[in-house]
């Protein structure tokens, strides 16, 4: 359930709205279809994350996170605030505390050609180098490559550091319904080259059936990794166009999908080991407008013959 959880919590970090490539419908919120509030819940009912958005003109202007501990004590917070440059965000502003006294702040800046992403520069407080990711488009407009450069030191024999820059570089292979891409990860020296014998591959298939992704294949030379999604009728709140817009990538994860998961099944399998396999069950309440109120998140096991759920997460919305 953490991983289900992490996904929640970064997707309700990202999403707004604005002006979209490929799903219309103007630039601001609706009201009604994206919460103003997301409260994240334990199976006791304890909160464990909850965050809350302002949201001014159909455009959220900024929102406030707040995890918690098992006691229920404040663990930290998370701030953000963007800005905007007509209808396209221009920069966004991350602050996180911790009660213990420990604080870190990064700042994103956005830049758009012909009403695309072009690239995302993520800087941290006082550090020189940013982190950097460039997208490009084939000439339908359709996601070609995501680059991604983030700073980092090497640990040398005498005790010194060498500045390396980490590169992860993504080619996507539009087919009908099929979404095929070819992971790459390396390093580069100080001097921009190359580093030798630290390239690692990792090939992704992403099949979908009316707008939603229904599996996900990863595959590298040790293991190959199986995720299959089925989804009810009713609207995702999460897919916003402001998260297409900062996310071109989008539909790699169940939350790009049109409508709400229903099950979720995990196919691991490494090397010649037996494949293990995961299943979660999603039950939903909805508002008038079909959008959901509440989420269950439970565990499925089999034993006997007999089906078993554990409720692990409930998730509440707030429009």
């Amino acid at each position: 359930m953490k991983k289900i959880m992490a996904s929640l919590v970064a997707i309700a970090a990202l999403v707004g709205c604005s002006k979209s490539d490929d799903n219309g419908g103007g630039i601001s919120i609706s009201e009604g279809t994206y919460p103003k509030k997301v409260v994240n819940k334990g199976s006791s009912g304890n909160i464990s994350y909850e965050t809350s958005f302002n949201i001014q003109g159909g455009k959220i202007l900024s929102s406030t996170s707040t995890s918690y501990k098992p006691d229920g004590s404040v663990e930290s917070k998370l701030l953000r605030s963007f800005s905007y440059e007509g209808d396209y965000p221009k920069e966004a502003t991350y602050t996180k505390s911790r009660t213990n006294g420990e604080k870190e702040s990064f700042t994103e800046t956005y830049s758009f050609v012909d009403g695309k992403l072009k690239t995302t520069t993520r800087k941290y407080g006082t550090a020189h180098r940013p982190t950097t990711t460039t997208y490009s488009y084939h000439s339908d407009g359709k996601l070609a490559k995501v680059l991604v450069e983030s700073p980092g030191n090497l640990g040398l024999p005498n005790g010194q550091t060498e500045e390396i820059t980490l590169v992860t570089e993504t080619d996507y292979t539009h087919t009908g319904n099929v979404i095929s891409a070819a992971e790459k990860k390396y390093t580069k020296d100080a001097q921009g080259n190359k580093r030798d014998g630290d390239t690692s591959l990792t090939n992704y298939t992403y099949t979908f059936a009316n707008e939603n992704l229904i599996k996900v294949t990863e595959s590298t030379t040790n293991h190959e990794y199986t995720t299959e999604y089925t989804y009810d009728e009713k609207n995702n709140p999460l897919l916003q166009n402001f998260f297409k817009l900062l996310g071109p990538d989008y539909f790699t994860t169940k939350n790009g999908s049109k409508n709400n998961i229903l099950t979720q099944k995990e196919t691991r399998k490494n090397n010649n080991d037996s494949p293990y396999v995961s299943e979660y069950v999603y039950e939903y309440t909805y508002a008038d407008n079909n959008y959901p109120l509440t989420q269950k998140i439970f565990s499925k096991t089999t034993e006997n013959g007999l089906e078993k759920k554990e409720l692990g997460e409930i998730v509440e919305y707030t429009y």
